[in-house]
């Protein structure tokens, strides 16, 4: 169909698998730009080329581009912990630069930069009516949250590099849930409810998206004759933590936590619990954002990409499906 090379960062990842995959699948040659080539063999289809590069090794990265002609980012960390905080902004920092030059010096003609829906905005009250489009102004300077400000810096970058004549699209996924979360990032409250292991609802506010939808999106950019600067791409579905939750309890078949609990209170319990357990999941950082909604409008991108996102019930299933197959998976393995 078409002899552009697609490179693709972050290829292992969650979204990073779904998307390599959708744009394979769509007729281009793609190449995956891994860490470590080794261990990325087990996780991608054997038809697919694989290059080593490390984001933060500019040379390398800029090798590992030579003759590509269009170039996906999706190479990222995500954090709340204190203890990865250097990490979180090198990673998503200094690789996202590391990236547009290599993508600048090799001269792609069409760059997808993924930032988040974190990077853009968020309100401070449920009302989904204000939901977040492009033009959002970015109000979360003052939050001491090094993912937030780091995905921002690099959202920044990726704004820069377009002001500067790089072909550079950036595309904003909200939360995304759906099957082969193999490190468990996106999904993990979804386990937690599952589990029962969330003792209180948070106040906040999110928006599930389907990571199979979004892939789709992903080709509709590369294809896409003019592509806007930046779409976010969100569901329909803007609703509280506590509706959420308890969706995600009636498809699990178990109780909803009893108990919602001011954002205040849970950040004062979270001071305390990362203090005696840095390791733990509770944090400081996870408390401040679990008190804003995170509503977005996914409208642009409905209009230019045809983003179009299955029901959420559909979504939660196979995120529950493929949490209990991965569960018993595991228990197999430690009863042979």
């Amino acid at each position: 169909m078409t002899e552009q090379l697609v490179a693709i960062t972050g290829a292992t990842g969650f979204l990073g698998r779904h998307v390599l995959d959708a744009v394979h699948q769509s007729g281009y040659r793609t190449v995956a730009v891994v860490r470590d080539a080794v261990s990325a063999q087990n996780h991608l289809p054997d038809n697919i080329e694989i290059r080593q590069a490390d984001l933060l090794d500019a040379g390398a990265m800029e090798r590992a581009f030579r003759g590509v002609t269009s170039a996906i980012h999706l190479a990222g960390m995500v954090s709340v912990s204190r203890r990865d905080d250097q990490a979180v902004t090198e990673v998503n920092v200094t690789g996202a630069r590391n990236f547009l030059t290599a993508t600048k010096r090799c001269g792609a003609s069409r760059i997808l930069f993924t930032s988040t829906t974190s990077a853009v905005a968020a309100l401070s009250c449920d009302r989904p009516e204000q939901a977040c489009d492009e033009t959002a102004t970015f109000n979360l300077g003052h939050e001491p949250v090094a993912y937030i400000q780091a995905k921002r810096q690099a959202h920044e970058l990726a704004l820069d590099a377009r002001r500067n004549g790089l072909p550079v699209t950036i595309l904003s996924p909200s939360l995304v849930l759906g099957p082969d979360d193999i490190n468990s990032n996106s999904s993990e409250l979804v386990d937690a409810v599952r589990k029962r292991a969330l003792p209180v609802c948070p106040p906040g506010g999110v928006n599930p998206i389907d990571v199979r939808d979004i892939a789709r999106a992903y080709v509709a950019a590369l294809r896409h004759p003019d592509p806007a600067p930046h779409y976010i791409l969100a569901s329909r579905d803007n609703m509280t933590l506590k509706k959420f939750i308890s969706r995600i309890a009636v498809l699990s078949g178990v109780s909803p936590p009893r108990f919602s609990l001011p954002g205040s209170v849970i950040l004062f319990m979270a001071t305390i619990v990362e203090a005696m357990a840095p390791a733990g999941s509770l944090t400081v950082a996870g408390a401040r954002l679990g008190n804003y909604h995170w509503y977005f409008d996914g409208a642009l991108a409905r209009r230019d990409l045809s983003l179009d996102c299955r029901p959420l019930d559909d979504t939660l299933r196979a995120t529950l499906d493929w949490l209990m197959a991965k569960e018993n998976q595991i228990e197999d393995k430690i009863s042979q």
